[in-house]
């Protein structure tokens, strides 16, 4: 059973180490946040998806908050909540499911058997294994080792990112990966490091290298009202049709901001933009 004190030192605030050195990463092998089975908008066919919990990344618009800290912590749905008089601490006995605890370990060869039990209908529906997060590039030594693996048992891979990574994580990725699903979340540079608190030109770079390597790619665009939408949406549709990729591979993403209960049941700020009705 979890204690009070373990709950108040998972949700504590953590800082995100610098991407590149790899000695101050906090941990090469991430927790994991949750699996889906049969999903269909995570790469061609039917997929098991599987989320990391970490990510160096702060996207205002986060709807995944509980996925940007590598630890784990337990988030209170106060509207499940009931006050009991004595606190299960306890996802799998709680009443009323009001408590959620995110990131729990997952290795390698549990992830490998859980995504062959689908294999049927990936064989069907020319499907297989995303891995999302979070940032799988936040721990690629360990995605490589596990595509690799994904690769040896005949599963098709499919990665999920923001691209923030270094050339090393490039290089360790592209002989494992089929296809890449690449968010470009803004094009001018200073509206990215204001929003999501780092730099875009690493990712270009990476985005060129893809190009350059001929993988199979969909770039996806999400639109935030008064953030990236009119203008700067152009802009990276543009920049993207500069490289070469076709109007079939980007796809744009309607913004929602379905996840506030999240940022209140984890004691995190909302930073969420407002969506306009």
């Amino acid at each position: 059973m979890i204690t009070r004190r373990e709950m108040i030192a998972a949700t504590a605030a953590l800082s995100v180490a610098p991407l590149f050195a790899r000695a101050a990463r906090p941990i090469k092998t991430p927790l994991m946040l949750d699996t889906k089975r049969m999903a269909i908008w995570d790469g061609p066919g039917l997929r098991t998806t599987f989320f990391v919990k970490g990510c160096p990344l702060k996207c205002i618009w986060c709807h995944n908050p509980e996925s940007l800290k590598v630890e784990r912590e337990w988030a209170r749905f106060k509207h499940l909540c009931r006050n009991c008089a004595k606190c299960t601490m306890d996802e799998a006995t709680c009443p009323t499911r009001a408590l959620k605890l995110y990131g729990k370990p997952m290795n390698i060869d549990d992830i490998v058997a859980k995504a062959l039990e689908d294999k049927p209908f990936y064989d069907k529906s020319g499907g297989g294994v995303t891995l999302s997060g979070g940032e799988p590039l936040f721990f690629w030594e360990w995605a490589a080792k596990l595509f690799a693996a994904l690769k040896k048992a005949g599963l098709h891979t499919c990665l999920d990112t923001s691209l923030y990574a270094p050339k090393a994580a490039i290089d360790a990725m592209l002989p494992v990966t089929d296809m890449w699903l690449a968010d470009y979340k803004a094009h001018d540079d200073e509206k990215h490091k204001r929003y999501t608190g780092v730099s875009n030109v690493a990712i270009k770079r990476n985005l060129e290298r893809l190009v350059s390597e001929k993988v199979k790619l969909e770039v996806r665009c999400l639109s935030v009202p008064g953030c990236t939408d009119g203008k700067d949406l152009a802009d990276r549709h543009k920049y993207l049709k500069s490289l070469g990729i076709e109007d079939k591979a980007i796809v744009d993403l309607e913004y929602h901001d379905y996840a506030r209960s999240k940022y209140l049941a984890l004691g995190m700020v909302d930073t969420m933009p407002p969506k306009r009705r």
